[in-house]
């Protein structure tokens, strides 16, 4: 599937769901992302050993209990395959994407907490996903428990207290804890950070058409994000095509006009203008 079919196969399930009143398909939705960005990701073929990782886990579980399950599930996913964070490449764009995790079992905290979550709905145990300062965790079945399970390191099982002492390793104390760091994220704000990391990634690569789909697919599950017309326009200023850089820089500064940055942005605006005249 090349990148404009899958944007639109992406648009159309967003578009569906919405008229729909339900929730977007994660795994669906997160493998048409994948297919943005690798053409030879086939979503049903993916589906499909998702699919597969479920039947494992469900035919050696002890019983069916969600300790049971979560159990078996833990050990297929972390020591069986083995998934595990990719730490030495950890900024690499194919880190997330699904179709990644599925295939290395590697990627990052967020896909492989996808991952977990979406073989784990399969069995009949559906887990939460919980989007801390820096690090996607996933809930433990019982939320009594206020158990969570880091996807990343080798599914290591967390407390509050560790969530926390995460948090604060990662932002080196600049971050104070909150409870409600550990609300649970619904399919449409887990969609949008999977696609904030690409968009990142890709930025990061200087490869801006790359971040420019990431942020085009941002805007179908946000269509009011003002942050996201002024991140396009500045890719499109990267990419030196300033009538569209200029158009979408302005159309943020009408709808945030009293933004943190709008000063900047005026100014770059006009230095746009300028760079547009001396183009041959």
């Amino acid at each position: 599937m090349d990148r404009r079919a899958a944007m639109s196969a992406f648009n159309e399930l967003v578009a569906d769901c919405d008229a729909a009143s339900r929730p977007v398909s994660l795994d669906t939705a997160c493998l048409l992302i994948s297919a943005v960005f690798d053409a030879r990701v086939d979503v049903t073929t993916y589906l499909s050993r998702l699919d597969a990782f479920a039947e494992r886990a469900a035919a050696t579980a002890a019983g069916p209990s969600s300790y049971a399950i979560i159990g078996s599930l833990h050990h297929l996913l972390f020591t069986v395959l083995g998934c595990h964070g990719n730490e030495r490449t950890y900024d690499d764009p194919s880190n997330g994407l699904l179709s990644t995790a599925i295939d290395r079992y590697t990627g990052l905290p967020i896909t492989l907490g996808i991952l977990l979550m979406e073989v784990s709905r399969r069995v009949g145990l559906p887990l939460q996903g919980v989007g801390l300062p820096g690090h996607f965790v996933v809930r433990f079945p019982d939320p009594e428990s206020r158990l969570y399970i880091d996807a990343f390191h080798g599914g290591r099982i967390l407390g509050v207290a560790e969530c926390a002492a995460l948090v604060d390793r990662i932002y080196h104390g600049r971050v104070t804890w909150r409870d409600d760091f550990l609300s649970p994220l619904d399919e449409r704000a887990i969609l949008k950070r999977v696609l904030l990391n690409l968009k990142n990634a890709f930025n990061t690569a200087k490869d801006y058409p790359g971040a420019l789909a990431a942020v085009a697919l941002r805007m179908t599950l946000d269509p009011g994000d003002a942050t996201e017309l002024r991140d396009r326009g500045i890719l499109f200023a990267r990419l030196r095509r300033y009538d569209r850089a200029i158009a979408d820089l302005e159309a943020y500064l009408e709808r945030s006009p009293h933004a943190g940055d709008s000063d900047h942005i005026r100014t770059t605006v006009q230095y746009l203008r300028q760079e547009r005249h001396l183009l041959p």
